[in-house]
């Protein structure tokens, strides 16, 4: 009886340290929380009679390539899962062509092309990229269909960019969009951000990070290595972060003030 109570205390504690972060997955809040990046593309149409679980998705009756997403910042070596329900059909009723796929690639925010894809362990594009689809399309489905897709974020990346999109002449519907991976946090890239945050100095040589923001009040900070693993957590209170018993290398700081997160790339040498 001991056994089967701490198996459940176990995997309870996985659950909850890595939960959906997606804003508005089933859509019940219309398109609250959804961007449209890219140029041309549109958000969907909001449907209050047709869910998979409950009476709210969204639709594409694409005339053109189109899209909508959220992003998310990252922790490299961390592993991501991304799980959505679709249907798909061509508008005209022939049973092949175009439909819709997942599209999302990892990006570098601190680099020169920040937008540059960062292809996730093991592929080499997105001909064997399962999160953009092994470069093919959804099949067609008339009934909702669960895809599941499992990655890791590569190294050098600290942005997710989740998105999906619909082509010319299909007609597409989503719902119960979920995005998984310890550490991550939704970015604030179109959203609200700390005020004022500054992080110095970058790269760190005497062991205290500078935190400042316009409200110099409690911020809870996590630093994150390469690799995904935690190596600090900290209360700051006083705007300073000792980060001397950290190794030099490349880390990544979650700042979280009053609510509000924001991830930065930092430097120990």
């Amino acid at each position: 009886m001991k056994k089967f109570y701490f198996f459940i205390l176990i995997s309870f504690s996985a659950i909850s340290f890595s939960q959906n972060i997606v804003v508005n997955q089933t859509f019940a809040d219309g398109l609250n929380g959804w961007s449209s990046t890219g140029t041309g593309y549109g958000l969907p149409t909001h449907i209050t009679d047709d869910g998979q679980d409950d009476s709210f998705s969204v639709k594409y009756v694409a005339t053109a390539t189109t899209g909508f997403d959220q992003r998310f910042n990252v922790v490299p070596g961390a592993t991501v899962t991304v799980s959505f329900w679709y249907k798909a059909a061509r508008t005209n009723g022939a049973t092949t062509g175009n439909t819709a796929r997942i599209w999302s690639v990892f990006q570098d925010s601190t680099s020169a092309t920040p937008t540059t894809p960062i292809n996730p362990p093991g592929t080499t594009s997105a001909s064997d990229d399962p999160l953009r689809n092994s470069g093919t399309y959804l099949p067609q489905a008339a009934t909702w269909t669960q895809v599941t897709v499992n990655s890791e974020v590569p190294v050098g990346a600290n942005t997710f960019l989740m998105q999906f999109r619909a082509y010319n002449g299909a007609t597409i519907s989503f719902d119960n969009i979920s995005f998984v991976s310890p550490g991550a946090t939704l970015s604030n890239d179109g959203l609200q951000q700390i005020s004022g945050l500054t992080v110095y100095p970058n790269p760190v040589k005497d062991g205290i990070l500078y935190i400042n923001t316009n409200n110099n009040v409690e911020k809870n900070v996590t630093v994150y290595d390469v690799s995904g693993k935690v190596v600090l957590e900290s209360v700051v209170n006083n705007n300073t972060l000792n980060v001397s018993n950290l190794k030099s290398g490349i880390y990544f700081a979650n700042i979280n003030e009053n609510g509000i997160t924001e991830t930065k790339k930092i430097i120990i040498e």
